[in-house]
Parts: C-alpha cells; sequence; structure tokens
C-alpha cells in the first residue's frame, strides 16, 4: 500500500492547489458552466443544422416548380403527377392515374435527389382532382382539368377556369390557418382556385401517427393544404410552391400566334456557360475577404442573328442558372449593412462586353454599357447569408425575359457575375432565344363615299318585311 499517499500529504497538497489557483469546489463549479455552455452550443449547432436543411428542401420545390412550368411550356401541358415511383407520369388511357403522387422527375430530366428534401422524402405533387376523370380532363377549353390534357394540346386557352368570378371545380386551396376548408374566407387564405400544389414534408416526413392539424391537412390527399411558419410547439416544417393558372396562361397568347399561323416559332440555341465566377480573386489571392472589392468579373457574351427581317421583333430568352457556394448579398435580413461585398449574378443585353469569354476589370465591368435585364444577389439559404464562405450544394433559377431584337434582328446575350470567393460559380444551361411570328394583320375594309346618296326614308320596306 505504499503507492497510497498518506493522508497528511493529500491535505498538503490540497492546500498548495487552493494557495496557488482555484479550489477543487472553483473548478467544479467552472467545469459545469462549461458544460452547460458546450450542450447549448451542440443544440444550437444541432438547430442550425436543420434549419439548413429545411432551407435547402425550399431549393427543391423551386426546382421542381420551374422544370414543370418549363415542360408545360414547351409541351403545353401540364404532366400528371407520378403515381408508382418510376419518374414518369402516370395516365390511364388520357386522365391521370392519381391526383397526387411524386415529381415526374425523368419526365422533367432531373434525378430523383431534385426531387426529394433534404430528409430524402419524395415531394408531394398534388393537382386538380378533376384531371382523373377523362370526360373532365376533355371538356376543353373550359374544365380546369384541360392543363393536364396531351391530345392535342394546347387544350386550354385564356378562357380556360379558373378565371375571375369562377374558380372552376376541384382546384386546390392553400390557408395559412390549420384548420383549412372550403369555408375558410379572407386573409386566412395564402392561395386559391390554385391547379397545382408542391409540398416538402421534410424531417418527419416518415411520422404517420400524431401528426398536428396542419402537417396532416398537407397529407390527407384533399383539396386543402396549409403553409405555416416553422414551429417547434406545435411542429410544423413543411414547406409549399404552387403553380396557378396565370402561370400556366402566360405564354398562352404568343403560343397561339405561331400555331394560328401554322409555322414553328424560330429558335436559337445558345452554348452552356459553366465557368462564370471561377476566375475570382478577392484581394488577389482568393482569401475571401469579402470587405475588399471584386478585382475582376467573369463575363460570357453570346449573340443571337435573327437576320434583318425580324428586325425590332419581340424574343423570349430562356434558360436555367445553377448557383454554387456561399453567395451572400451584401445585406441582412433587416436590411442593415454586412459589411461584406455584394456577390452578383448579372444579366444584360446588347452591351459593349468583348466577344470572348474571360475576365474583366472592376473599371471595365463599372463602363459597360448595355440594358440590364436581371442584377441578382442571392441570399444563400445555406448559409444565412453570413460572411463566412460555406461550400453547400447548388440551388438553381429558370429566368425568362421578354426583349426586342436590335435594328439588324440581334440579340447579345450577356452573363456576368462578380463573386468573392473562387468556388462561387454560375452555370448556365438551356439557354434559347425563341421568336414568335405574328400572323400578317388583316386588310382594311373598304370605304364607301355617300356623298350625293340620298338615302331616303325605310319605313316601307319595314312594312313589307311585316306583312
Amino acid at each position: 500500500m505504499k503507492d497510497v499517499l498518506p493522508t497528511s500529504k493529500v491535505m498538503l497538497a490540497l492546500n498548495s492547489i487552493k494557495q496557488s489557483g482555484f479550489s477543487l469546489l472553483e473548478l467544479a463549479v467552472v467545469l459545469g458552466v462549461v458544460g452547460i455552455l458546450m450542450a447549448g452550443s451542440l443544440s444550437m449547432y444541432s438547430e442550425q443544422r436543420i434549419h439548413v436543411k429545411w432551407q435547402e428542401g425550399n431549393s427543391k420545390l423551386q426546382l421542381a416548380k420551374s422544370s414543370l412550368l418549363q415542360f408545360a411550356k414547351q409541351n403545353k401541358f401540364l404532366l400528371c403527377p407520378d403515381s408508382d415511383g418510376d419518374g414518369f407520369e402516370n395516365r390511364t388511357g388520357v386522365a391521370c392515374t392519381a391526383f397526387t403522387g411524386g415529381v415526374p422527375f425523368n419526365d422533367l430530366g432531373l434525378s430523383v435527389k431534385d426531387v426529394q428534401d433534404s430528409w430524402d422524402n419524395n415531394l408531394i405533387y398534388a393537382i386538380n382532382q378533376s384531371a382523373v376523370s377523362a370526360a373532365s380532363i376533355t371538356d376543353c377549353p373550359l374544365n380546369a382539368a384541360c392543363y393536364f390534357n396531351n391530345t392535342s394540346p394546347p387544350m386550354f386557352n385564356l378562357t380556360t377556369l379558373p378565371v375571375m368570378g369562377n374558380p372552376g371545380v376541384n382546384n386546390l386551396r392553400v390557408c395559412n390557418t390549420a384548420n383549412c376548408n372550403a369555408g375558410t374566407a379572407g386573409a386566412a387564405i395564402y392561395g386559391d382556385a390554385l391547379v397545382a400544389v408542391l409540398v416538402a414534408v421534410n424531417e418527419n416526413g416518415q411520422v404517420t401517427a400524431g401528426l398536428d392539424v396542419a402537417e396532416q391537412e398537407n397529407r390527407d390527399g384533399d383539396l386543402f393544404f396549409v403553409q405555416a411558419g416553422y414551429s417547434e410547439n406545435p411542429y410544423y416544417d413543411d414547406l409549399i410552391q404552387t403553380i396557378s393558372a396565370n402561370e400556366l396562361k402566360n405564354r398562352y397568347e404568343a403560343e397561339v400566334i405561331a400555331l394560328v399561323n401554322d409555322s414553328t416559332p424560330t429558335s436559337i440555341t445558345g452554348g452552356s456557360i459553366a465557368t462564370l465566377g471561377q476566375n475570382k480573386e478577392t484581394g488577389g489571392s482568393g482569401d475571401n475577404v469579402q470587405s475588399n472589392p471584386i478585382e475582376a468579373w467573369d463575363y460570357n457574351s453570346q449573340n443571337f442573328d435573327f437576320g434583318t427581317d425580324n428586325a425590332n421583333k419581340t424574343v423570349t430568352i430562356s434558360f436555367k442558372a445553377e448557383i454554387v457556394g456561399g453567395w451572400e448579398s451584401g445585406f441582412y435580413e433587416n436590411g442593415s449593412e454586412s459589411g461584406h461585398t455584394r456577390d452578383s449574378f448579372v444579366v444584360g443585353i446588347n452591351g459593349n462586353t468583348p466577344g470572348a469569354s474571360g475576365a474583366m476589370t472592376n473599371d471595365a465591368y463599372e463602363g459597360i454599357d448595355q440594358t440590364v435585364l436581371g442584377d441578382y444577389s442571392y441570399y444563400d439559404p445555406t448559409n444565412n447569408n453570413t460572411t463566412g464562405y460555406r461550400d453547400y450544394d447548388a440551388w438553381y433559377e429558370y429566368l425568362e425575359y421578354n426583349v426586342t431584337l436590335d435594328e439588324n434582328g440581334q440579340v447579345d446575350l450577356n452573363f456576368i457575375v462578380g463573386s468573392t470567393h473562387e468556388d462561387e460559380v454560375v452555370s448556365v444551361s438551356d439557354l434559347e432565344v425563341v421568336l414568335y411570328d405574328s400572323p400578317a394583320s388583316a386588310p382594311d375594309m373598304p370605304t364607301v363615299n355617300t356623298a350625293g346618296i340620298e338615302l331616303g326614308d325605310d319605313s316601307d320596306k319595314l312594312d313589307v318585311f311585316n306583312e
């Protein structure tokens, strides 16, 4: 037992600790406080991680919605839900097999991960419930189910329900109160007479029992849905995107002009742009010092030529943009300055940017003379708009503009990125410029010169007709 210190030596050691620093009690208190702080930090980190994943789900919803609208624009009908999980829409004859299911990702050219939330739950895709009826889906153009008719599209037009004063039947409603039903009215309605609704069920997507009323409403297969803020008690973390009839009718007039004129719209496809942002250097070394100005801007300029015969006509420019990296808008959510550079993606037309891809100086960028279609400073949902760079998954934007060709029937389309990190990148794909040919105008009706002609009294003619 000689390894055990005598009691006197133990007391001496403790006394020495007390004289030289903390007592054992004080150390215990400090360790306890540190433990509490660590537990709080871990809890905060866990909550932030969940919140980031939750917001990523909204990016998936936006991608699904923009892809569905792009499909409808190109094919003149909206897809039915995927009811068997193979990534393709399901129909029984002309009618949709089900009015709720998954997003048909294969039809849209997406991956299965693109239509799942961050917890790997499939997004819910619900549509007008009359679309499962062959009689309704072919009762065109007035029946709202006609948006899903693929037999001879477009089967809908500007008169197709819903229209003002007539919502049609079996369209969908989204409320901002937990109990959403046909009697909900006024400010409690978030969106009404909707053609389709997309839902991300998120963290508790596998839970089937004990759900709060609002989350139950989003899964019960009826016409009603609830969009609420994130809440722990009662628990709610669903996210929703909607598709309205107005969004589907947006391009109808131009497309119908082309069909009536019996001519295929002229389309010019541009090259994909996958390097915008990769040459960025902040502070000369790519050190991500957001307080420094952007020293170089990446750009790409592409020309589209429809010929002088089409001078001053309107064309539609569309493309898909993938945004990668930790983008900061230069402002906190409350609008105050955050003290760091504003990462920007600029889309313009007919500027004086050089014709080849590369990087331009800040002075050269400031001197660009062009019409700016869009100047986007993204609020990055993956890093809460903080100044630190975060390398998370990308999110997507589908953008479309109507512009006028110049006097030569041309348009120069310019893409410019200024960002504060070499990995903050914008990739542009599916670039297309479409010219919809307008039909010839109706000739003027001939005029008749009635000078010197006595019109007389027609009463005798009326008597003849009355006999």
